[in-house]
């Protein structure tokens, strides 16, 4: 009942700024009083409300009669503790709590009930548990430790690190000193929740620097960073974990590495006539708790996050420069925007490139035309045979130029089938919510991706990088799929510095996968090695699938045939299969082109 009146005030007053915002004659006083009136009313009807909840049992009862009852007053704040789809709860302190459970029956022979009791508002819960007589009343909504509380309420120990980071807008600098940013204090515009540490860290900073500094008070700590995001000179402060869960929303707000604020610890509160204290700390000081929320906190931030969080929360990390958590989605921004733009612009400057070469071409061939036609009139049948002479070498120069050209546009069209081949993988770990591996698969598909981009305008590079390329090519496959196959690469021979077209034997190793290993039972096994045989380079490749189907290499061919035609020697492709084994042999000669 008491949030219904809270929700209902909150909305008349929200009601009443809009409308005073499009109604200016809405500052007359019938009207105006009339607004306060109404919200008024309702405040004091909230201000005497209390949230119903259970009945509940002393701790000294549960000893006596090895079984108990609490009640714990809560509200959405997530990643903590939250409502899921279905309507159940979920989140790091709910699953905390519930261990509770466990724990009572093994080292006291408690069974514990917990009657969990959604209190409608953040504000609700803290005087309710302060004013309240109930023995087994306890509250929970992310509640930081603080001097001032532990006088009207009691506190669990910590179980998590206590950061307030404050975060601005990305409009604003990043600020490299506490002074720099108090000098722009001034222009700025503060956004806090009620009745938080950041209301209190925000209104310290009011009084102790600008004492006229505006302040707009939200519903929940995402509402803040959502207005933060929204408007210019605004900034708050906000625990340093909902901060990346922000990040991960994409709402997009910067952290500020100064004025932070460290408190003891994030905790469980409860009634000061409650005398559950022995249960409470014992639970949770013990090993296991510690373990339970470090699984928790992975769990529902992410392994990688958690690292992070508790890293920049850590002893060390307020007067300094706390490590930058910014990584979260600026990674994933830099992979799908940079891949996009590269992409694009490397097929536009491509374009360019050989419209410009084609149009010098042609006026070269022009312009020794007419200028020979010009200086030989009189001898015509000499020109003739010194203009076709010429236009023949400027044909087959233009010939070797085209075949280089098709080769590299070629070679440029493989890298977008990559592109999103890969993307489509980080999608599938990001929906899977693996984000570990999803963060390990973008950093080796970023490295995979520069050295396409390093060897696409190349026409020659050294089977140390191809073998490089392919295996970077079969680590990202083999994270797509996990335990259908295994490899292995070997550059044998001071086979190093032999030269080969790239990506020669990417289309090979990719047929290879879909068509005998991933298409087979069991396990595959791919194996892939680059030798020196006198003058010529051997990459062979070989796997141990059942099936025995002729790989379908189309692409391949067509471009082994473009580039022989400018070739010294053709490169030649075999298939084979001997042993329960499928071999396929690329033979590159020594050197392939003249220059």
């Amino acid at each position: 009942m008491k949030s219904l009146f809270y929700n209902i005030c909150r909305e008349i007053r929200l009601k009443f700024l809009i409308f005073k915002k499009k109604e200016p004659l809405l500052k007359s006083f019938r009207l105006h009083n009339w607004f306060y009136a109404t919200l008024l009313c309702f405040g004091f009807i909230a201000a005497g409300a209390q949230t119903k909840v259970p009945a509940t049992s002393s701790w000294a009862d549960a000893q006596k009669k090895g079984q108990a009852s609490i009640s714990v007053l809560w509200y959405d704040i997530e990643p903590f503790i939250y409502r899921d789809g279905k309507g159940g709860i979920m989140g790091v302190e709910y699953e905390l709590m519930e261990g509770f459970k466990g724990f009572l029956k093994q080292q006291y022979n408690v069974a514990l009930q917990i009657n969990w009791v959604d209190a409608g508002s953040f504000e609700n819960i803290y005087p309710q548990v302060k004013t309240s007589q109930e023995k087994g009343l306890f509250g929970l909504s992310f509640y930081s430790i603080t001097e001032e509380r532990k006088k009207e309420i009691k506190f669990s120990p910590p179980y998590m690190p206590d950061l307030n980071v404050l975060v601005t807008n990305n409009s604003l600098p990043v600020y490299e000193s506490d002074n720099a940013f108090i000098k722009d204090l001034s222009k700025l515009k503060g956004y806090t929740m009620k009745e938080t540490t950041m209301e209190q860290d925000l209104l310290k900073l009011k009084q102790i620097y600008f004492p006229p500094l505006p302040i707009s008070n939200q519903v929940d700590d995402y509402e803040v960073l959502k207005q933060i995001a929204q408007y210019q000179n605004s900034f708050g402060y906000v625990p340093v974990s909902i901060y990346v869960v922000a990040l991960q929303r994409g709402i997009k707000i910067k952290r500020q590495r100064v004025m932070a604020t460290r408190r003891e610890g994030f905790a469980a509160i409860y009634t000061k006539a409650s005398d559950w204290d022995e249960a409470v700390n014992a639970y949770f000081n013990s090993s296991e708790c510690k373990m339970l929320v470090m699984g928790l906190i992975r769990k529902y931030l992410g392994t990688e996050v958690a690292d992070i969080i508790l890293d920049v929360s850590g002893k060390d990390t307020a007067n300094g420069k706390p490590t930058d958590i910014e990584l979260l989605t600026k990674e994933r921004e830099i992979v799908t925007q940079r891949l996009i733009d590269t992409a694009v612009e490397g097929e536009r400057t491509k374009t360019q490139r050989n419209i410009i070469i084609a149009a010098g071409v042609l006026l070269l061939l022009a312009a020794a035309v007419f200028f020979w036609r010009f200086r030989t009139k009189h001898k015509m049948n000499q020109l003739l045979k010194q203009r076709n002479s010429l236009i023949a070498a400027q044909n087959q120069r233009i010939e070797e130029m085209n075949q280089q050209l098709n080769i590299k546009i070629l070679q440029s069209r493989i890298n977008p089938h990559f592109i999103f081949n890969s993307l489509n993988s980080i999608q599938y770990y990001i929906t899977a919510n693996d984000k570990k591996v999803a963060l390990q698969y973008i950093a080796r598909f970023s490295a995979f991706l520069r050295q396409i981009l390093k060897s696409t305008d190349e026409m020659l590079i050294p089977a140390a990088e191809e073998a490089k390329l392919a295996e970077q090519y079969l680590w990202l496959e083999q994270s797509r799929f996990p335990d259908r196959f295994d490899y292995k690469i070997n550059v044998l021979n001071g086979a190093s510095e032999a030269q080969t077209p790239p990506l020669l034997i990417h289309a090979l190793l990719e047929t290879v996968l879909y068509n005998h290993v991933l298409s087979d039972k069991k396990t595959g096994f791919v194996s892939i090695d680059f030798m020196h045989e006198e003058d010529r380079l051997v990459m062979k490749v070989s796997d141990s699938a059942t099936s025995a189907n002729h790989l379908e290499t189309d692409n391949l061919q067509k471009r082994i045939e473009l580039i022989n035609r400018a070739a010294l020697k053709p490169i030649t492709f075999l298939q084979s299969r001997k042993d329960e084994t499928n071999f396929m042999e690329l033979t590159i000669p020594q050197p392939l082109f003249t220059s």
